[in-house]
């Protein structure tokens, strides 16, 4: 939730909006411009992008061993320096003159460029909401004025400029810090006894609709800028007037943290942005035609507002980011193969390209607007603690609910450590007790004595016939356990949690933590 009496980004923190500025102005140097080779070209988007996507995969695939890039690691640097390599390679005119090591430096870059943004990535996922925020928006003015101050020189020290980019973004990166979790963990807290696999991580990590949502936004994007003319110079796009684009984005970006209010969910708000600026750059094709600084900016503002969904929806999964990063980039990459490879196909019918892209946008926004809920729930926002660990006590929110449930009837609602037991829920921290059998402070039964009744949470469950899933959140939201220890618990995201939380309180009629606490005290004998 967004803190809206402060911005929340530190003075040493500012760097980072360069940092990630190095890795955009790049990407559109490289793939964008004419300056290195014809702007948009099928075989330099694929080239580059699909080795970046065997990366991700392979980072998917191999989570638990995939090296650290949390921070300026040692596999980091070493991925940095080949990518700069790869873009000299690619780059610089006597050496791209030659199909080979300009084909090649662009595998060679492209696959390493991933492993330098997984850990920026990383890096933003740390960040408090409204830093995130304003960072990314600040990066979208430094990354035009790189691209303009690179594509104004000539081929020669363009290319050196451009090698020199991702140097300079490592140069910025934060050293990693020893003290956080291993890198081997692909998620972090509490881990279920079943270690996930490939596909419980993927689903994990982004909603497919979210995936969906992205794929079409850069199918439109790479479309639009495939089926744009050849451009004269290019350099022109970008010039000190043209700035005032950027500037301008960077000004909306910023406002729109400072503005938000409390309640508004930053990532469920910006995906649906997402799906909106997708829409905007089609209607501003049709209006006005295609133009270079359309292509140049709508990519930069593309990049930019992904990486904020991304981000922003890392802090709601119980995946590492860097795998967040590399489940969205698949869409990413698919939606961009599928625009430059499609797009030619569409030139001469054109008013075909018209209704598929209108019918995507459409479907883009509708699950935008279809998937979780832009204003935030009061009442699971205020249940959650997600440093208290399993057996602590509640935090001061969970405090009130857990009110409800304490006192002479010796409940052991808030203070449980066997909320796994009694649902069958594989936590690996949990000591397996049920929760109507583990004992009070003064070694007696809770539940009183003579009781049988040991699953008063299974009979809870079949009385309001809650599914075996929304049993498992339900044991762990009576014990006092907060939205992101269900998460990780679980293995499933915060909006999973919410859906679940719902159906549970829809199905029990109650509205609340504390309404179903007292529901479930009084059903189990307890009140």
């Amino acid at each position: 939730m967004i803190d809206v009496r402060t911005i929340g980004v530190a003075p040493a923190q500012w760097r980072y909006a360069i940092g990630y500025a190095c890795m955009c102005a790049w990407a559109v140097v490289l793939l964008l411009s004419p300056a290195f080779g014809a702007p948009g070209a099928v075989h330099a988007m694929a080239a580059s992008m699909l080795p970046g996507l065997v990366a991700c995969l392979a980072g998917i695939l191999g989570a638990r061993r995939f090296p650290s890039v949390e921070g300026r690691t040692p596999f980091v640097a070493a991925a940095t320096l080949l990518m700069a390599a790869g873009t000299f390679l690619c780059t610089y005119p006597p050496l791209a003159a030659l199909a080979g090591a300009r084909v090649g430096g662009l595998v060679l870059s492209g696959c390493f460029a991933i492993i330098l943004i997984m850990s920026w990535f990383d890096t933003y996922a740390q960040l408090e909401p409204r830093a995130i925020i304003v960072l990314a928006g600040c990066a979208v003015s430094a990354a035009a004025l790189l691209c303009w101050a690179i594509l104004a020189c000539p081929s020669d020290v363009a290319s050196v400029l451009a090698t020199l980019l991702p140097l300079l973004s490592l140069a910025v990166l934060p050293k990693a810090d020893r003290g956080r979790e291993q890198a081997s963990a692909p998620f972090p807290g509490p881990a279920p006894a079943t270690a996930p696999g490939p596909l419980d991580i993927m689903a994990a990590a982004v909603p497919l609709r979210t995936l969906v949502g992205l794929a079409i936004t850069f199918f439109i994007v790479s479309s639009i800028g495939s089926l744009a003319p050849e451009f004269g110079l290019f350099s022109a796009v970008v010039s000190p007037v043209s700035l005032l684009v950027p500037l301008g984005v960077t000004a909306f970006f910023s406002a729109s943290a400072l503005l938000l209010h409390g309640r508004i969910d930053p990532s469920a708000l910006y995906k649906v942005l997402l799906s909106a600026f997708a829409a905007g750059v089609f209607l501003l094709m049709l209006s006005v035609g295609i133009s270079a600084s359309l292509v140049f900016y709508a990519n930069i503002v593309a990049q930019v507002l992904t990486w904020m969904v991304l981000a922003l929806w890392a802090k709601k999964t119980p995946v590492k980011p860097h795998l967040v990063f590399a489940v969205g980039w698949i869409a990413e990459c698919a939606g961009n193969t599928l625009g430059q490879t499609l797009a030619p196909l569409f030139a001469p019918r054109i008013e075909a390209f018209y209704a598929v892209a209108i019918m995507l946008i459409l479907v883009a926004v509708g699950f935008a607007f279809s998937e979780g809920r832009v204003v935030l729930e009061i009442d699971f926002a205020e249940g959650e603690d997600d440093a208290k660990p399993q057996g602590g006590a509640a935090g001061p929110a969970s405090a009130v609910a857990a009110g409800t449930a304490t006192g002479a009837t010796g409940t052991l609602l808030g203070t449980a450590s066997g909320a796994a037991g009694a649902t069958g829920a594989p936590l690996g921290t949990a000591s397996g007790a049920s929760l109507g059998a583990a004992p009070n402070a003064n070694g007696a039964n809770p539940a009183g004595p003579g009781r049988a009744d040991a699953d008063p949470v299974g009979a809870f469950a079949a009385a309001h016939d809650l599914s075996p899933r929304e049993r498992e959140v339900a044991a762990l939201w009576l014990t006092g356990h907060g939205l992101k220890y269900i998460e990780n618990a679980l293995f499933i995201s915060e909006a999973t949690v919410k859906t679940h939380l719902r159906n549970i309180y829809r199905k029990c009629d109650t509205h609340n933590r504390a309404e179903i606490i007292a529901l479930f005290e009084h059903e189990s004998g307890r009140a």
